[in-house]
């Protein structure tokens, strides 16, 4: 099974239970996962990411895109069906 994280996974992380000084493992964890094919986020996600211009955010710029996918073809037209319902 695969899982899409979202920026929220990642900055509570960060800030309240996970800090990389104080648990590194979790952070070695996710990228142990992301190489088995089991964990992935988004550009947008690593975007947002950036922004805090840290510790997370240079985390986040190593994984590149084997971690933060890039949109395809098929998640526009989901999205586009998804912003029609809403």
């Amino acid at each position: 099974m695969r899982y899409l994280l979202d920026s929220n996974v990642f900055i509570q992380a960060y800030n309240l239970h996970y800090g990389f000084d104080f648990c590194p493992a979790f952070w070695d964890w996710i990228a142990e996962q992301n190489g088995k094919g089991c964990v992935h986020s988004i550009h947008k996600v690593c975007d947002e990411l950036a922004d805090g211009k840290d510790e997370l955010s240079a985390w986040a710029e190593k994984l590149g895109d084997k971690f933060f996918l890039p949109p395809d073809g098929r998640m526009s037209e989901r999205l586009s069906a998804i912003s029609n319902w809403v």
